[in-house]
């Protein structure tokens, strides 16, 4: 019996050692895809009135603060410099949970094999069913348990990102945005969550999110997507198109976001004609080829 405890054992960390191997190939494929795309957007200094770069300050960091995008000299120039901002922070977002998926991927063929975890793996694996809101005592056994976890746990398409974060915050200039780093106009329900809207009903006691910053709101957005019984159909449009093996279709994915606005189709209209119009479509590439190597 202990020599089968072992195997076990030795079974559940061969299998983690080669997720980590994995791992560590898509976040060097991840980390690639992110410096080209920052190199394609640095423009040159003026040769004559550059100053030396301090080491410091040699490699860009996301800011804390969103950007004013009130300096830029077109709309045209407005909305690309909003775009540029935000995609880095959703390819981040996308990148890291395609990293958990893909653990959870593993872990669930050791389980699914009856083998036995580690403590590390079960640990990591309890805490993201707890962040995706998925109970392992609310189902029927393990398997459907994990099925679920897979179903939440999995990646938007960064062009409808983008395009409900340009309706929501009006291209990052709504007050919620600029006071709170709220680019998704999400609520909360406890008071001094966040900020009370001016044109409230009377009665009404939702409030603004406020959030410290837009990495938190975009982590928020992503989870609430995941998990809220509205999107449910969004989830199983996703999950559709890869069991067919097709590419994330933004534009019909778009359809499983009626419920976030009220205007309903109209809503889903405004996303579509934002996502054709600026060709966001484009920026989609980088998740999709992380994908590619999970799924």
């Amino acid at each position: 019996m202990e020599t089968i405890r072992k195997s076990e054992r030795l079974q559940a960390l061969v299998t983690e050692r080669l997720a980590l191997m994995l791992l560590g190939v898509l976040l060097l494929f991840a980390l690639a895809g992110s410096l080209s795309r920052q190199q394609a957007t640095v423009v040159a200094p003026d040769a004559a009135t550059a100053s030396p770069m301090p080491a410091a300050q040699a490699e860009p960091t996301p800011r804390s603060v969103f950007p004013d995008l009130s300096l830029a000299a077109t709309t045209d120039a407005r909305k690309e410099k909003f775009l540029d901002y935000l995609q880095d922070y959703i390819d981040d977002e996308n990148q890291r949970i395609s990293l958990d998926r893909l653990r959870l991927i593993a872990i669930g063929q050791t389980l699914r094999n009856e083998g036995a975890l580690t403590r590390d793996s079960r640990d990591w694996l309890l805490g993201l069913a707890g962040r995706y809101e998925v109970a392992e005592a609310d189902f029927a056994d393990r398997e459907t348990w994990l099925d679920e976890l897979l179903f939440r746990v999995d990646v938007v398409p960064t062009s409808l990102v983008l395009a409900q974060a340009a309706n929501e915050s009006a291209w990052g200039t709504s007050r919620f945005t600029r006071e709170g780093n709220n680019i998704f106009g999400q609520w909360c329900h406890t008071p001094g969550c966040g900020i009370v809207p001016r044109l409230r009903p009377a009665g009404a006691t939702h409030e603004v999110r406020s959030f410290t910053t837009i990495h938190d709101a975009m982590a928020a957005y992503f989870i609430n997507i995941n998990t809220n019984e509205h999107y449910q159909f969004f989830r199983e449009l996703r999950q559709t198109m890869k069991l067919q093996q097709r590419d994330l279709d933004p534009l019909v994915l778009a359809f499983g976001l009626n419920r976030y606005s009220e205007r309903g189709r109209d809503y889903i209209d405004e996303l579509q004609t934002i996502m054709v119009q600026n060709n966001l479509m484009a920026r989609d590439a980088d998740y999709q080829a992380v994908i590619g190597m999970v799924d």
